[in-house]
């Protein structure tokens, strides 16, 4: 690592909010410092941490003048990054995560991408270590296929994103959402008109470690998610002139014990598919089938109706997604039960429709 000059106006501002990270630190430092583009400064706020991040955080500033340090007590993650945002200057602002690794043509292909796709905003595919955790992580690329994953759930790995600055100054994270700040900013971005993108192909290794989340924040953070969910769904529904009363429905397909109505959730279903093509409607369609795999078990003609939604949207289901659906209702196996978190895994291993 060598020292830098300091650029006073830089192009991009790694926003970089430390807690607790001194095990990680210097990996995730290295591989910013290591980037083919050099034109950044490192805003690096320690959310007062209690190891030995503060040291770590210190030496690094000494040794290389791009990256300023921030110290005081905690104030939560959404706090932090706003705090970041505040004092950034670049015209891109790239998030980074204190113990994750990005590649060193993370910057350079994302810059590139978003000139030449002229997104607001862009991610990437990243691959998951440690834990025993390898999978590549492969997210939606065009805007209009984002945009619809954003009803299910997040289509960006936060610490992979980069934005434009003047943008997410603009709306910022919200406290509120502390847990699942990052998916609200992208339901937000949509609703506000950002365009959007995902880089496809690797350019963040995402640690994968079990003093990430406790079982209490991850609990916060599914019931935040059904919130923002419930009002993407709302904004979409209201701005297609649809009637909303079938969303319900599909958000329930999410809860434990609460009986739904497969036919409001084909209905609500039906809608998005209709509203979207190629990249955009395989999103849809696969996020359909987990909600399918999950209300199986009360659904007597499962099979059915989702050989009916799939064929008339994509393609007619494989044989093993009919044997698995049918084997969830003849079974009545809920998604609350080990056997389903198995079957789960198996879908996502052999991605099947």
């Amino acid at each position: 690592m060598t020292s830098n000059t300091f650029i006073s106006t830089p192009l991009i501002s790694v926003v970089l909010p430390i807690y607790n990270a001194g095990a990680y630190l210097s990996e995730a430092l290295d591989s910013i410092l290591n980037q083919t583009v050099n034109d950044f400064e490192v805003i690096a706020v320690d959310d007062g941490s209690t190891d030995s991040s503060l040291s770590v955080l210190q030496q690094y500033e000494k040794k290389d003048s791009r990256i300023k340090v921030v110290t005081r007590a905690n104030k939560g993650l959404a706090n932090t990054l706003n705090e970041a945002l505040t004092l950034a200057t670049g015209e891109w602002i790239a998030r980074m995560d204190q113990d994750d690794i990005a590649h060193p043509h993370r910057f350079e292909k994302q810059l590139a991408y978003l000139k030449s796709s002229g997104a607001d905003m862009v991610g990437s595919w990243v691959k998951r270590f440690g834990a025993g955790d390898r999978r590549i992580v492969k997210l939606p690329e065009s805007d209009n296929a984002i945009k619809m994953a954003l009803l299910f759930g997040s289509p960006f790995a936060h610490p992979a994103v980069m934005m434009r600055a003047a943008l997410v100054k603009e709306l910022r994270y919200q406290p509120r959402w502390d847990k699942a700040e990052d998916y609200d900013l992208w339901v937000r971005a949509a609703i506000a008109g950002w365009k959007m993108a995902n880089v496809p192909e690797v350019l963040l290794q995402y640690r994968v470690h079990g003093a990430q989340i406790s079982t209490a924040a991850s609990n916060r953070q599914m019931q935040l998610s059904q919130g923002i969910r419930k009002t993407y769904w709302n904004y979409v529904f209201g701005l297609w002139g649809k009637d909303k009363s079938c969303i319900d429905s599909v958000l329930n397909a999410r809860a434990v014990a609460v009986k739904v109505n497969i036919e409001e959730i084909e209905s609500a279903l039906s809608e998005v598919l209709l509203h979207c093509q190629g990249e955009a409607r395989e999103v849809v369609i696969s996020h359909a089938l987990k909600i399918y795999f999950r209300v199986a078990a009360d659904c007597p003609s499962i099979v059915s109706k989702w050989t009916r939604l799939s064929s008339k949207f994509s393609t007619p289901p494989r044989l093993k997604t009919k044997i698995m659906l049918g084997g969830l209702r003849l079974f009545r196996i809920r998604p609350e039960s080990n056997f389903f978190i198995g079957i789960r895994a198996a879908l996502v291993f052999f991605q099947a429709r």
